[in-house]
């Protein structure tokens, strides 16, 4: 379970406010769904474990951290628009505790920037973007995991598309001068990733031929 009273506590900083306590239950319940065998709430509980020990690299830091309970409320592994769909969540909470129109932006930008489409344009989005990312740098035991559990929601693409998709998607991030943005992740993580990176593309090579991936696969 995620902890409430510091969801509490961040939404009031935010608003000056208490939150309704719905909002609460509406989040963790999205979190809950079935389907979600890595994008759960384990996953936001370790993203905000990675902030408290990254914080003081953020300019804003509160509006990092509610976009880290937000980056990912939305979730359909058959979508295309999962963080789009979960920064307008986001907004929406925002806007009915009364946060200005600027910290609606800023938590908007930030949860986009999860996407890892492309470079982040300024400090706190290269935070959460590593923040997202801090699982490719995780002992081998716990990448694998990771890795497994990313293919069990995608459960429904057959194997040689998959593996194709899949292998475009850590090839890209392998690909990096930089793995990480900031000095802190590039430095705690890159090296690990890197290993973690190799060993799966190579398991991936193993799985089928390439095969056009869906782009669908390609959010993460």
């Amino acid at each position: 379970m995620l902890d409430q009273h510091r969801w509490d506590e961040l939404l009031t900083r935010l608003s000056g406010r208490l939150p309704e306590r719905d909002v609460f239950v509406r989040l963790v319940s999205a979190y809950s769904e079935p389907r979600r065998r890595y994008h759960n709430l384990d996953h936001i509980r370790h993203c905000l474990a990675e902030f408290d020990r990254a914080s003081t690299v953020a300019e804003n830091p509160d509006p990092v951290e509610f976009a880290i309970w937000l980056h990912d409320a939305v979730y359909d592994p058959k979508g295309t628009a999962n963080e789009e769909k979960s920064a307008l969540w986001a907004v929406e909470i925002l806007k009915e505790a009364g946060c200005p129109d600027r910290t609606r932006e800023h938590v908007s930008h930030l949860i986009l920037a999860t996407k890892h489409s492309g470079a982040p344009a300024d400090r706190d989005s290269e935070l959460i973007a590593d923040i997202d990312l801090a699982i490719l740098g995780q002992p081998p035991e716990v990448f694998d995991l990771y890795e497994e559990s990313i293919r069990a929601e995608y459960s429904w693409v057959p194997v040689p598309m998959y593996a194709a998709a899949r292998s475009r998607v850590l090839q890209r991030f392998f690909n990096r001068p930089r793995l990480y943005f900031t000095s802190h992740f590039e430095g705690l993580y890159a090296a690990q990733a890197r290993g973690n990176l190799i060993r799966a593309l190579a398991a991936l090579q193993l799985s089928g031929p390439d095969c056009r991936p869906p782009q669908i696969v390609e959010e993460r």
